[in-house]
């Protein structure tokens, strides 16, 4: 009888690398959609600005709000935690989860959990293969790797990821400044596009800092700027998973477009991240051309906001109503309709598998 020799398929380090991150996302996924309807539910029992006289209160909004917000602060931890739970299993867990908070800690946004998840996961996989003697092999995965990857790849994310970040943030900032005394349209064009460049990234922080230091100063027409054009990505991403339809966009990524439109009026971006990561390009040129385009119309309307963050639960306190509406809405349907063109179709017999966020590019 012959012999049959099967042969196993090694995945590759790039979709070794793909699997892990979408592993990442799919978890986080359900805690960003959390955190931002929790939010909006406290926002609407105890007002917009809610979140700024915390201590001055203590109602049930309050407690709701403080569940939204807390939850929020795991997003990033439970990226990095789970691409390190993917790529080395559960010793990778604790440091992944550290490295998360620290890229919070230090500005880095989800690019650095991403970052900090990856560099626990290949560490960890690299402490594996040392030989160890067998009096120490039962502690290993729950003293000695997390021990020494957290102090090794914490160490790393604080001065080889963060100060780079940082000095760029610092550089995007004298930049804008340098902006503020030009063009108002491309001002706001600016703000608008860095907004909805990478979704909570460091070049989003930077220009959120930026106009939320301005609004402080009692210039008020970017934090507009800034809102309204950050509220049309996750719109403009959800129209174009029903404008594309089943040719374009899977079941998954259609059910899930539903509660972009939520996250939308809660000015709630991360939900456009597993969009993002999985089709970086065409996700950005699309979000960054809508939101360029709303932020631009916003500064040369003088449209002004006093509140900096809080979505439709705001809108009434702007200058005036119907244009922040109508701005929001047009740069939505920019984004909609460019991405929906821009999106590759579907393989032809493509079937979606059950751990399938987002399509294949």
């Amino acid at each position: 009888m012959a012999e049959i020799k099967r042969k196993t398929k090694k995945k590759s380090q790039g979709a070794f690398l793909r699997d892990s991150i979408m592993t990442g996302i799919s978890y986080m996924i359900p805690v960003i959609v959390g955190a931002g309807v929790i939010q909006a539910i406290a926002k609407a029992m105890g007002g917009y600005d809610i979140g700024n006289h915390m201590d001055q209160i203590d109602t049930l909004a309050k407690a709701i709000m403080l569940l939204g917000q807390n939850m929020m602060n795991f997003v990033v931890p439970v990226i990095a935690a789970f691409i390190a739970y993917a790529m080395a299993d559960k010793p990778g867990l604790a440091p992944g989860f550290v490295m998360g908070a620290l890229a919070g800690a230090i500005n880095t946004g989800f690019v650095g959990g991403v970052v900090g998840g990856i560099m626990v996961g290949y560490f960890v996989l690299a402490i594996k293969k040392i030989k160890v003697p067998k009096a120490i092999q039962g502690i290993m995965p729950i003293l000695i790797i997390p021990v020494v990857t957290t102090l090794v790849c914490g160490l790393l994310m604080y001065y080889v990821v963060g100060v780079p970040i940082r000095l760029f943030m610092e550089w995007v900032t004298a930049g804008l400044t340098s902006l503020s005394g030009g063009s108002k349209f491309l001002l706001g064009a600016v703000i608008g596009a860095m907004i909805c460049f990478d979704h909570g990234g460091p070049i989003n922080k930077t220009a959120a800092l930026f106009v939320n230091g301005l609004n402080a100063d009692g210039f008020l027409i970017p934090t507009s700027a800034k809102m309204c054009a950050g509220m049309t990505s996750p719109l403009g991403i959800g129209l174009a998973c029903f404008i594309g339809g089943k040719k374009k966009f899977t079941d998954g990524e259609r059910e899930q477009a539903k509660s972009l439109f939520i996250l939308s009026c809660c000015y709630v971006q991360e939900g456009v991240i597993p969009f993002l990561m999985k089709d970086p390009i065409r996700v950005a040129i699309s979000c960054m051309t809508g939101g360029a385009i709303t932020g631009g119309l916003c500064m040369i309307s003088a449209l002004e906001s006093p509140a900096v963050h809080g979505g439709a639960f705001v809108i009434a306190m702007t200058s005036n109503p119907l244009m922040f509406i109508g701005y929001w809405l047009l740069g939505g349907c920019i984004t909609g309709v460019l991405y929906a063109i821009l999106r590759k179709p579907l393989p032809e017999g493509y079937v979606e598998s059950e751990d399938d966020i987002v399509s294949i590019i």
